[in-house]
């Protein structure tokens, strides 16, 4: 099948193809190789490095307020953070 590199580098893998390779979209990472001429795209399995309940918890304790936080609304950020480039 015919697919177009396109400015970026980038390579449409036919839906086809996709599919008998099991691929998901966002989901899925490919081993690219070149060798005598020709570019292989393998399917690799990716293994978390934070195991899912370990990030779980991170996400709670993340949004979890504490004594000696200081919460701002997104306005005042906004405005404290245009102060902060003005005075470069």
């Amino acid at each position: 099948m015919l697919s177009k590199l396109t400015r970026g580098n980038q390579v449409t893998i036919p839906k086809i193809i996709a599919e008998r390779a099991g691929l998901k979209v966002g989901r899925d990472y490919v081993d690219v190789e070149y060798a005598g001429g020709v570019i292989y795209l393998k399917p690799v399995d990716i293994e978390e490095r934070i195991p899912k309940e370990d990030l779980e918890k991170l996400r709670k304790k993340a949004l979890e307020q504490e004594s000696g936080d200081i919460t701002l609304t997104a306005k005042d950020a906004a405005d404290f953070l245009s102060r902060r480039v003005k005075k470069r």
